[in-house]
């Protein structure tokens, strides 16, 4: 019953999302030859996706979805007035927390599979190939770094009243960290690089038709790594507020 109390609550969110992702990757794959035929410099096929699939375009709107799908919380529940059902099931809260942020994710990691099984079945129809396995890799980085886009906004989603509040703030984070990339501690320690990260520029150096045992061989499992337990730390952080609040 919880799960699907917390899908239900999620689930238009969701939906919106997936769309509006597939469209913007759709629009990127079926315009390739016009943007690149204005492009400053010649740009191969798998390159001008990288630019506008998972360095620019597409990515900052998964951003924005990923911040969208973090919106909730008994807090916010609170402001809408439907918190009191919700704290009368017989269930503790940490368990609460727990169910929506495990519904969180999993929606995180749905929605950043979308390109890796779009692109790779639309580029045909416009005379390209793009490696289904590389697309992949790219969902790992999105789903692994969104991760903690996610918990910070259910975090903030906890502490913070207010409709707008919890995705101003998200915002405001993730572009902090966007520009604080050229500080020397970023330049010494990338592997704290955020948004770096989720470009996968690294990726591009590797054989994109490479075997599947070789899939993980590029991906910076200790950035990832990292992430999730920075997002496990931030969704422990809104379980004792959660569990410790008043909620009249």
């Amino acid at each position: 019953m919880l799960w699907y109390k917390m899908w239900r609550e999620s689930r238009v969110r969701f939906a919106i999302s997936a769309v509006a992702l597939l469209w913007m990757c759709g629009a990127v794959v079926l315009l390739q030859q016009q943007v690149r035929a204005h492009a400053d410099e010649p740009l191969s096929y798998v390159h001008y996706i990288w630019h506008a699939v998972y360095k620019a375009n597409a990515l900052d709107l998964y951003i924005l979805l990923v911040i969208v799908l973090g919106l909730g919380g008994v807090q916010q529940e609170r402001t809408q007035g439907t918190a009191g059902f919700t704290l009368s099931l017989p269930l503790s809260r940490w368990r609460l927390v727990a169910t929506r942020a495990v519904t969180g994710w999993v929606e995180v990691a749905v929605l950043a599979l979308l390109p890796a099984l779009l692109i790779p079945l639309l580029s045909p129809w416009v005379g390209q190939t793009f490696p289904f396995l590389r697309a992949l890799q790219f969902s790992v980085l999105w789903a692994g770094c969104g991760m903690v886009i996610f918990a910070l906004t259910f975090f903030f989603s906890t502490v913070l009243t207010g409709a707008y509040s919890p995705a101003i703030a998200s915002v405001a984070a993730v572009v902090a960290c966007s520009m604080s990339a050229g500080l020397p501690l970023f330049e010494r320690f990338p592997v704290l690089d955020l948004i770096d990260t989720m470009h996968g520029a690294q990726l591009l150096l590797f054989p994109g038709n490479a075997s599947l045992g070789a899939f993980a061989v590029p991906l910076p499992w200790l950035s990832l790594g990292l992430y999730a337990l920075l997002a496990l730390c931030l969704t422990g952080v809104a379980g004792v507020i959660t569990a410790r609040r008043d909620f009249p």
